[in-house]
């Protein structure tokens, strides 16, 4: 190994293109995913991003024709065409407009092969040399798909190559589902305390005080909790925290002595200086927009497009202040409520109208509280309800200064910034290696799929080692 693979079409290597029903089924609100194009993202179907749900009897027409399968690749013929994603395990799903099948078949390819080939240069390489430029929209033709020629090393090589990447991805995988259990646990923890108020429940009934009607409910489910086998009561030096008795308040009934402010009495709200287009440059300090911190959000590094010269940022910073750590900036138009709070090494500047700024608390310091009452089910509803426009929708300013908003003492504010620190203390670390791992997959697949690494080369010997020290 070391010189580029033979490239064989797709049709020769036994790959079967399957195309989709060329309609849009009636949406429902409880139903099937039925995939799009904005559902794929970075070779995996994003089932999160608001798919069309539809019914059960459109599922079984929709899939009549093109019905995928674990080991397909879904290829896109419009919009980002060329782009790919595999279909996961017991996954059940439709697939939308513009959307084909590639399905290995017969012997000559490795099924999971396909899904890194199709990832590969080479492929881009053929995008390129079919796309159809003439129409409306760039797209690729079902007829020339099958000539589409990629890298055909022999198939012990494409298990092999298959096996390296599908590792990393796998490892990957673990850190996503690892954080998505952590960040649960900071999410329950915020409903348990500052939502259905369990530890002043638990206090109120051990010192036989009334519960309001209101929270009848909550109470019968808690004592109902504390009478299982696996009930674990909060330490006494926690319960001591909290009150046992409750209070009427603008918002509903709240433990007895926390109160509730508008978010202008707990932060400052605002936006950055206005940055002109003419002040961009190549290089310098990175200038984020909305979809930069959407991908922050999610725990993804970002490469900017668009920078400010080191001046203008230090003049920025002397006059106004930039980002630092816990502040929180929020997606305000468009995609709307995504947060990101800000981290030490966070050395960056923003689109003014695009995204808003929390910051400069006023008591007390407790970002991570914010976070998760933003990521809350109520926070979410109350976001809803100020957003304002039709085909652009937004928040303003001063939609989120009026915000009501409960705060308990501070030493429960200061014991959930500890617990849920820790939690995204954790989350970091596994993003950090995350990130790492997509940049070795990233440097390897090109190299493996078009012959140019070596199995036995130091770089895959590095990334095995990397996964085998986990």
């Amino acid at each position: 190994m070391g010189s580029s693979w033979k490239k064989t079409s797709l049709m020769e290597l036994g790959v079967e293109l399957i195309d989709c029903d060329h309609k849009t089924p009636k949406a429902v609100e409880k139903g099937v995913p039925y995939i799009g194009i904005p559902q794929m993202d970075r070779g995996k179907i994003n089932f999160s991003a608001n798919p069309r749900l539809i019914s059960e009897d459109d599922f079984l027409k929709w899939t009549r024709k093109a019905n995928p399968m674990y080991g397909d690749v879904i290829l896109s013929r419009r919009c980002n065409s060329g782009e790919t994603v595999y279909v996961p395990k017991e996954s059940k799903f439709a697939l939308g407009q513009n959307l084909v099948l590639l399905r290995p078949t017969g012997n000559r390819m490795h099924p999971e092969y396909l899904r890194w080939a199709v990832q590969g240069r080479e492929w881009w390489n053929e995008v390129a040399k079919y796309l159809n430029p003439g129409a409306i929209f760039e797209s690729l033709k079902c007829r020339d798909i099958p000539k589409f020629k990629i890298p055909e090393p022999p198939k012990s090589i494409q298990i092999k190559i298959s096996k390296i990447l599908s590792d990393i991805e796998n490892k990957i995988e673990l850190n996503s589902q690892i954080n998505q259990t952590l960040e649960q646990m900071a999410q329950a923890l915020f409903k348990s305390w500052f939502v259905d108020f369990d530890p002043v429940i638990d206090n109120a009934l051990d010192a036989g005080n009334p519960i309001p009607n209101a929270l009848a409910e909550r109470a019968a489910r808690r004592q109902a909790a504390r009478a299982s086998d696996d009930f674990q009561p909060l330490p006494d030096d926690v319960r001591q925290l909290f009150p046992s008795e409750f209070e009427d308040s603008e918002l509903g009934w709240i433990p007895k002595g926390w109160g509730i402010k508008a978010l202008k009495k707990l932060v400052d709200i605002s936006s950055s200086k206005r940055i002109f287009s003419k002040e961009y440059q190549d290089k310098g300090i990175p200038f984020y927009r909305g979809k930069e911190i959407s991908e922050l959000s999610k725990g993804r590094r970002v490469q900017s497009d668009i920078f400010i010269s080191e001046d203008r940022f230090n003049e920025f910073q002397d006059k106004y202040g930039v980002p630092k750590e816990g502040d929180i900036l929020i997606t305000s138009v468009g995609t709307i409520g995504n947060t990101y709070l800000v981290e030490k090494s966070d050395r960056f500047y923003f689109k003014d109208g695009n995204l808003t700024w929390i910051k400069a608390y006023h008591d007390l310091f407790i970002p991570h509280y914010f976070i998760e009452w933003f990521k809350s089910s109520h926070g979410k509803e109350i976001i809803e309800s100020i957003k304002i426009g039709t085909t652009q929708q937004a928040i303003t300013i001063n939609s989120l200064n009026s915000i009501k908003i409960l705060q308990a003492n501070s030493s429960v504010h200061e014991l959930f910034e500890e617990h849920v620190r820790s939690i995204f203390l954790k989350v970091r670390l596994n993003n950090t290696e995350s990130n790492n791992l997509e940049d070795i997959r990233d440097t390897l697949l090109p190299k493996l799929i078009s012959g140019e690494l070596r199995l036995d080369s130091p770089e895959v010997e590095q990334a095995k080692s990397l996964l085998d020290g986990e």
